[in-house]
């Protein structure tokens, strides 16, 4: 009896193992906005989906979805899209719904790596239309496969570091898909205000080493910014335009090419015109006061105050990425449960 009794408890455990695992899940997405890109990228993107409790046992309900991009990861870094911050996405979401701090909602995370690492979420010539991917091909399949709620007052949009910037990017250039926006502190801004992405010697070694295919990670880092924000398809072997070059023995900046990475800057592209803001239903960013861009962001707060466009700036004790997991659970995902539209 004992024994039976103990095949029956493993059995059970498994039973809902099994039925917790269906909740997060990491699914293959064909982008058609990936096709073709010159590094050759496969344009099958992982993402990964998580569907809260009762999404099973309430097959009418729908749920509002929040879209969240990772930071810059090196590409030889094992991809892991089912964390936020290093915290598996299914305890972290079950418990703060459990515990009454969020509703449940559904969360997705697309693998935002190419070749070079970071993407960078920008449309390029070269490494693909990205922000495309997340726009349309992606909400899209969600959309279609999933029980969402389909209005821009019930999509969120998250990122964090790369992501972070990414996002403000994405929505000063496509109003009207999501409502509630939380970018965390975001990446580097401002190029032409506080400088470019590396060193002067870093794109020394890069220029001078002549190769696509870098090993070391801070040179595959500048050539994501450069093929994300300068691509030239007819400039081989990196297809793209470089905002340093060497002259001499010194190094010089390239101003046209600075004036083509703005067309990606948050700063530069607010300071236009951020009007495509106010179709937001809620706008946040945050930065740690040790972050190395805080006066970058604190910049665009005041932009966005000069054109009387709502949004919540937030400064924290920390660096970059300080403390990303600890302002998740305690002030992002209860902000995006409170902002979201959920009926």
């Amino acid at each position: 009896m004992k024994l039976i009794s103990f095949l029956f408890f493993i059995m059970l455990a498994h039973f809902e193992s099994v039925g917790q695992e269906t909740r997060i899940s990491e699914v293959l997405i064909h982008s058609p906005s990936l096709e073709g890109n010159l590094l050759k990228d496969s344009a099958d993107k992982y993402v990964s989906v998580y569907l809260p409790p009762s999404y099973f046992t309430d097959n009418n309900r729908r749920y509002p979805v929040v879209y969240f991009l990772h930071g810059n990861r090196g590409s030889a870094r094992p991809r892991n899209i089912l964390s936020l911050f290093g915290q598996a996405t299914l305890p972290l979401m079950d418990s703060l719904i459990e515990e009454k701090i969020i509703r449940e909602m559904i969360i997705v995370q697309p693998d935002g790596r190419h070749r070079f690492g970071g993407c960078q979420y920008a449309n390029s010539s070269v490494s693909g239309n990205w922000s495309d991917f997340i726009t349309k091909d992606l909400v899209e399949y969600i959309d279609s496969n999933y029980r969402t709620i389909s209005r821009p007052e019930s999509r969120g949009l998250v990122g964090s570091s790369m992501g972070g910037r990414g996002v403000l990017d994405i929505v000063l250039k496509f109003p009207g898909i999501y409502g509630v926006v939380y970018a965390m502190f975001p990446g580097q801004m401002g190029f032409q205000r506080f400088g470019v992405a590396g060193t002067a010697m870093q794109w020394r070694e890069l220029i001078n080493s002549n190769d696509p295919n870098p090993t070391k990670g801070y040179l595959k880092r500048l050539l994501g910014f450069a093929v994300a924000f300068s691509p030239n398809p007819n400039s081989p072997p990196y297809f793209t335009d470089f905002p340093m070059s060497l002259n001499g023995e010194s190094m010089k900046i390239n101003e046209e090419v600075i004036q083509r990475w703005a067309e990606f800057d948050p700063i530069e592209i607010a300071a236009k015109n951020a009007d495509p803001l106010l179709k937001l239903n809620a706008l946040y960013f945050d930065c740690g006061y040790s972050d190395r861009g805080l006066k970058a962001i604190r910049l665009l707060a005041s932009i966005l105050s000069e054109q009387n466009i709502p949004h919540v700036f937030e400064q924290y004790e920390g660096g970059h990425g300080d403390p990303g997991a600890k302002r998740m659970k305690s002030r992002v995902l209860p902000v995006l449960s409170q902002r979201l539209v959920f009926e």
